[in-house]
């Protein structure tokens, strides 16, 4: 009898959180709980474990679901690549199914339990339809809901991070509790956080952790027990943060279902690795990306800045920069980040094509003001990195020169050495693709992503011919999405070029007859030019989209001169400067005398 009254306080317990969960969950909550209650019957439980799938892409909807405890993910192409990627998290609360049996169109996502999960099922989706047409009011409220999700599709900003993590160390030595405390202060200031240890979470039931994940808005779960308590960890999180130290000599990972992301779960993996000195640990990263299949985000953390942009990271409240190609106004880029920093704006990862790639390089590198011009002075306007002429066989230019100076700027650095996040991109001609650079030599991928065609000769790679990324994506926003960063201020220097002819002509006249006409002002266009304005017509389509994905779209007016006038870069430089400052109403910024003084003049 005990034993049935038990039961019964308990199915009375679901009930009650049930309704509590449609009371509060957009697509049913305004239909009013005298409703809900007659409603809540034609539900069906439904337990996932993690990994399972609830539904697939392109499947007719059959059902909507509420999610009760647990968490899902949806699945789909991203912006830049087929490849399958995390678009979102749907937690207790939320539902599932929503769209397509109010539109009938097919799943939009696939959607999978990341972790054991419990849903409730409702089939009679014609009684809901009837529901709806009767409280016009309810299905406003929906719909507004659902015209939000279709909006997170072109703007993943407001797309919900994760809410718990797993702490995992590489071996029993390393201050688990430190960082757990340094984690937790940079995600409070995006809202509350629970630290869970052994000593707090260990035998635990499931209804136990599911309250507390209600009760915060991220849970961290310290994996410093045993087994079981390990286990516990990874079972209960959205995303493993896999700590080592970057001093370190790489081992393979202790846990299995960490080394490959389909053993994850699909979860994202980030590793952590812990720094002593001012700069990360050269070819630290690399190491340990070794021993782990699929795709590992990482980060080099020395001191609280890292920290705090690791917090934003995994809040999704990162900024992220990125930089387009354009010759000679890439100095204007040095005006946008310059501004940027004077407002305080962090810059969590970075990215770009072509010159902006290179840029951007400088800003990974944690190069100030007066450093990256100084070496971007060096590269374009001193180096002079397109004078080793040759015989047009190939390219206009032997590019020596600037692979030397590329070389000269940033040595032996890799891409995943960098303090800050950093991606440029190419043109793979060989595969008719955009490859995006993380990881390696970074000179050598900054030469194979600014390899004008028929300027600078292309980077043959592992039978690979790379050329300039701007030939396929000149403002690679979609490739800063799909790395997980969605708040994007994209500078775009190539803005609505042309190139102009002042006569008609199908033909080049003879030597003299061409001397002749342009000593009396009848110009063509340039090699150089026609070659650096065919590298950089690209679908308009794709370009437009690709600037929408901006948060903040940077157009800095064009100094006289064209792409390949390089001894106006400190004007360029300065006119963006203002220019940034206007866009975000902070018009003024540093004296003359300052900026003078930056400028080492």
């Amino acid at each position: 009898m005990a034993g049935h009254e038990v039961a019964v306080d308990d199915e009375s317990r679901r009930s009650s959180l049930a309704l509590r969960l449609l009371e509060s969950s957009a697509m049913f909550g305004g239909l009013g709980e005298p409703v809900l209650a007659r409603l809540l019957p034609s539900f069906e439980p439904v337990s996932l474990k993690g990994g399972e799938v609830l539904c697939r892409r392109g499947d007719v909807p059959d059902a909507v679901y509420l999610v009760c405890t647990g968490s899902l993910g949806a699945f789909g192409p991203g912006h830049s690549s087929d490849e399958e990627h995390l678009l979102g998290l749907i937690g207790a609360g939320q539902t599932v199914g929503e769209l397509g049996v109010l539109t009938g169109r097919p799943r939009n996502a696939t959607v999978r339990a990341l972790r054991d999960s419990t849903l409730l099922r409702l089939a009679d989706t014609r009684r809901l339809l009837e529901l709806m047409a009767a409280h016009p009011d309810a299905l406003a409220r929906a719909l507004a809901d659902l015209l939000g999700r279709v909006q997170w599709r072109e703007e993943p900003q407001g797309l919900d991070p994760a809410r718990t993590f797993a702490l995992l160390g590489a071996h029993g030595q390393l201050p688990l509790r430190v960082a757990a405390a340094q984690l937790a202060a940079s995600l409070r200031v995006h809202g509350s956080v629970l630290v869970l240890d052994a000593t707090l979470g260990r035998g635990r039931d499931a209804a136990w952790h599911d309250a507390r994940e209600r009760e915060h808005r991220f849970v961290v779960y310290v994996a410093d027990g045993d087994a079981d308590w390990r286990d516990t960890c990874m079972r209960q999180a959205d995303r493993f943060l896999l700590l080592a130290r970057g001093d370190e000599a790489p081992r393979p990972w202790p846990d299995a279902m960490c080394r490959s992301g389909a053993d994850a779960l699909h979860r994202p993996r980030h590793l952590l690795l812990l720094c002593d000195g001012a700069q990360p640990s050269p070819h630290a990263a690399g190491g340990w990306l070794e021993g782990f299949e699929g795709r590992v985000a990482w980060h080099h953390l020395r001191a609280g800045a890292d920290w705090d942009r690791l917090g934003r990271l995994l809040a999704r409240r990162a900024t992220g920069l990125v930089l387009s190609g354009g010759g000679a106004r890439g100095f204007s880029h040095l005006g946008v980040v310059r501004a940027l920093r004077e407002l305080g704006m962090n810059i969590d990862a970075v990215g770009g094509t072509s010159i902006g790639g290179i840029v951007a390089a400088g800003v990974a590198c944690e190069w100030d003001d007066r450093q990256l011009l100084e070496h971007m002075r060096q590269a374009f306007v001193t180096g002079h990195p397109l004078r080793d002429l040759t015989v047009p066989l190939i390219a206009l230019t032997r590019g020596t020169r600037a692979t030397r100076l590329l070389r000269a700027a940033f040595g032996s650095r890799r891409i995943e050495d960098l303090p800050i996040p950093h991606f440029c991109v190419s043109a793979n001609l060989t595969l008719g693709r955009i490859d995006v650079h993380t990881r390696g030599v970074l000179w050598k991928w900054l030469r194979a992503g600014a390899a004008i065609p028929g300027i600078l000769p292309p980077l043959l790679d592992a039978g690979m011919v790379h050329v300039d990324g701007a030939v396929l994506n000149n403002l690679p926003t979609d490739v800063m999405h799909d790395l997980g960063v969605h708040d994007v201020v994209a500078v775009d220097i190539s803005g609505e070029d042309t190139l102009p002819a002042s006569f008609e002509d199908a033909a080049l006249p003879t030597l003299p007859r061409l001397t002749w006409q342009w000593m009396h002002g009848r110009q063509w266009p340039s090699l150089f030019a026609i070659l650096m304005r065919s590298a950089m017509v690209h679908d308009n389509a794709s370009a437009r989209r690709r600037r929408r994905l901006a948060s903040h779209l940077l157009s800095p007016p064009h100094v006289a001169g064209g792409m390949l006038n390089w001894k106006d870069h400190v004007r360029a430089i300065d006119v963006a400067y203002e220019y940034t400052l206007r866009h975000f109403d902070k018009a003024g910024g540093a004296d003359a005398a300052a900026r003078a003084d930056w400028r080492g003049e």
